[in-house]
């Protein structure tokens, strides 16, 4: 059911007309609920009120109480005598400052005589003992009690007489006495003493507490005062009951005006929501203006684009707020524009401001504006914010442009062609350039560099045969900006790249060749050693054979064994020949089965001859399981002589007792670790950042290239080469190789 079907309903009309009187009775009976509310909650907060007054008013009497007991005792330690001045003036301090003590006497103990008094005229009968106790007085007279005490001398008693009604007067202070009467009551709630006396309140309400530090059972009670409450207050509710029923009459009378007015209240309403609901859902400002120029009208999205508000920019005239001051003659050109009529119809670009001096554009179209008799009485404006269009053609034109000139100066070939039918849709300067493509070329198709797959993306090398040069190329699938499928293809020159890769594998053999060759220099002395060692026994067994040949019946099993043992020695030369040519021969590298002990055996032979001479002890830690490698021999040996001779090297300085080379074999996972351990004179931290780049050297003589071979050797065996410091003091360099199965580790 829409709102004006409910408006014009009889039975809904009839229930808004008794609401009036309904809210009437509703508030008549909410009042009186909350008058008996309120009246309850009083009286508990006025119950609790006495409460904590009365507990305050025993306070107050307490302490005074105590003050003068506290005040007496101390009198009673005083030494007495009648010429002392001290005890005179404590005593009549106590009696100015306590009006509650009517009377201050001194007794003898054994007849109970006044030796002293005051004030002097005040003396009353005392009941010979210590302590407080009622003094019996006349029915009409105030009621009085005593506290006597011994004096410090023995003999005297110090007695001090009280009365309840000065009590009372000076503690009860004039707030409390006001609102309650205060009544002391003893122990058989007899009253001693009262303050104020009117007309107590209808209701009974007091309370009665009892006095805990001073004896005797006093207690102290405290009853409200009667407070008379205004007439009005009692008669409220009924008079408010009367208005209901006059609002409820004023209702039924109003009725009739009411059923003929709201129907054409609710038909103008329904008109004017819904022109304002058309108004509002516009996105596109709406101005009125009458014939002199003056604003009349404006929608509500006109106002959020100016960011001036209705009553701001109603009644204003050129120049108006939003204009400008640099786009002033631009504006008064498009205002007179429309009221000549002679405004585009497709609209003018202008340029207004906002109230925070904000600028945006705007396309402005006008028309002339006729009331309902048919007279022109203005014109009418409208109005479309086009900054965010204008702004994102101008971001997007600059984004072109940008992405254009940014592809344009990429050394890097680029292009997107379209992955059906192969046509090129996009390229940058440097890819016509490589491809010798003209520059006004139209419509043309290109080869794909390489076989393309959807699924993941191709990077290849591509050689262009007809200009000799080699291409990195990646492909990638994507989408084009109307969603068909096209090819990103990216294709970078890498001749340059490969020729100096080429040249550095030429000039990495070289440098491995001659560090080869320096390595067989430097082994010569040892080589002459180890070859005199077999060949100097060769020429002793030929002697022996001579001699033997030389008896009449030679010794033919003497002679064989002599000639095995030149075979043995020969042999041996030639091992050693062939390890010496193999290490200085240039090959491509070539993996087979060895072990690490069989090649440091080698080695170690190699430099006995440089240990024994440089007086260096070498000791060798190693497991019993260790596997196989398929390595390239020479190539690892060649690793191993030149970390064992450098570490050799190390020692020069060391005392003979020190130098010692610890070579370490272990198992790490799947690698072999070795490690060469000298006491040397270690290595800086400057010099290990140095030490293995190409020419950097330690050494007077050196050239700097054999760790950095050593290091390329063991990377070509997918292991690593490190120094690091040794605790115990030196050196030690680590490499580790992996345990690779024969069938991935040797090459065809």
């Amino acid at each position: 059911m829409t709102i004006h079907s409910i408006t014009r309903s009889p039975q809904f009309g009839r229930w808004l007309q008794l609401l009036p009187g309904l809210i009437a009775a509703l508030f008549t009976l909410a009042f009186s609920s909350w008058i008996l509310l309120t009246t309850d909650e009083g009286k508990k907060e006025r119950s609790n009120q006495l409460e904590q007054d009365l507990l305050w008013q025993k306070q107050a009497i307490t302490q005074q109480i105590i003050a003068d007991t506290d005040a007496i005792t101390a009198l009673a330690a005083t030494d007495y005598s009648r010429q002392s001045a001290l005890f005179q003036a404590r005593a009549m301090s106590l009696i100015q400052n306590s009006p509650e003590i009517i009377s201050l006497v001194i007794r003898n103990q054994t007849d109970s005589n006044v030796w002293w008094g005051a004030p002097q005229q005040r003396t009353l009968p005392f009941n010979g003992e210590s302590g407080w106790s009622y003094l019996r007085t006349e029915p009409e007279q105030p009621s009085l009690a005593q506290f006597a005490l011994p004096m410090a001398d023995g003999k005297h008693f110090i007695v001090a007489t009280i009365s309840f009604d000065r009590l009372l007067q000076q503690q009860v202070p004039w707030w409390i006495a006001q609102r309650y009467q205060v009544l002391l009551l003893n122990h058989n709630f007899a009253t001693l003493a009262a303050k104020s006396s009117r007309q107590l309140d209808p209701s009974g309400l007091k309370t009665r507490i009892s006095l805990d530090s001073p004896p005797l059972g006093l207690a102290i009670q405290a009853e409200l005062y009667h407070a008379p409450r205004h007439r009005l207050t009692e008669s409220l509710p009924w008079l408010l009951l009367v208005l209901a029923i006059g609002m409820l009459a004023s209702t039924a009378l109003l009725h009739r005006v009411m059923r003929v007015r709201s129907f054409a209240e609710s038909q103008l309403r329904a008109e004017t929501a819904l022109r304002q609901a058309m108004e509002d859902s516009l996105v596109s400002g709406m101005r009125a203006m009458d014939k002199d120029g003056r604003l009349i009208y404006v929608n509500r999205a006109f106002c959020e684009m100016t960011g001036y508000s209705a009553d701001e920019l109603l009644g204003q005239q050129p120049p108006l707020p939003y204009w400008p001051p640099e786009e002033l003659e631009r504006c008064q050109a498009a205002f007179d524009a429309i009221r000549q009529g002679r405004a585009d119809p497709n609209g003018q670009a202008v340029r207004f401001m906002r109230k925070n001096g904000e600028r945006f554009d705007v396309s402005l179209h006008g028309s002339n504006l006729i009331n309902a008799e048919g007279r022109h009485i203005g014109w009418m404006g409208s109005l479309y914010d086009i900054t965010e269009l204008k702004r994102e053609r101008e971001v997007l034109q600059a984004s072109h442009q940008r992405f254009v000139t940014v592809l344009d100066s990429l050394d890097t070939a680029v292009a997107v062609s379209d992955a059906d039918s192969g046509e090129l849709l996009m390229s940058n300067r440097q890819f016509d350039r490589s491809f010798n493509l003209p520059d006004r070329r139209g419509r043309c198709c290109i080869v794909p560099f390489s076989a393309r797959r959807f699924d993941t993306p191709v990077d290849s090398e591509w050689y262009d045969g007809l200009h000799k040069r080699w291409f990195q190329i990646k492909s990638r699938h994507n989408l084009w900006v109307d969603d068909s499928d096209v090819w990103l293809e990216v294709a970078t020159d890498i001749t340059a790249l490969k020729s100096a890769a080429e040249r550095e594998r030429l000039q990495n053999e070289k440098i491995q060749q001659t560090s080869r060759l320096i390595s067989m220099g430097e082994m010569a002395s040892s080589l002459a050693h180890e070859l005199n060692q077999p060949l100097g026994a060769i020429a002793s067994y030929a002697s022996g054979c001579r001699n033997i040949l030389a008896n009449p019946t030679p010794n033919l099993q003497q002679l064989s064994q002599a000639i095995d043992k030149m075979g043995e020695q020969a042999r041996r030369a030639g091992q050693i020949i062939r390890g010496i040519r193999e290490f200085v021969q240039r090959r491509a590298p070539h993996r087979r089965r060895c072990t690490i002990t069989g090649l440091l055996d080698t080695v170690l032979d190699l430099q006995s001859h440089e240990a024994v001479r440089r007086q260096v002890a070498i000791s060798i830690s190693e497991p019993s399981d260790l596997p196989d490698l398929y390595v390239d021999p020479i190539m690892l040996e060649q690793v191993l002589f030149n970390l064992i001779r450098n570490a050799m090297e190390a020692m020069s300085e060391t005392p003979i007792e020190q130098k010692t080379l610890a070579i370490m074999l272990s198992r790490e996972h799947d690698y072999l670790q070795v490690i060469i351990a000298d006491r040397g004179t270690g290595i800086s931290a400057e010099q290990m950042e140095q030490l293995f780049k190409p020419f950097y050297t330690t050494k007077d003589t050196g050239m700097g290239m054999g760790l950095n071979i050593c290091r390329s050797i063991i990377e070509y065996h997918q292991g690593r080469l490190w120094a690091e410091n040794n605790p115990s003091g030196g050196c030690r360099f680590i490499f580790t190789v992996p345990f690779s199965e024969e069938s991935q580790a040797n090459e065809p």
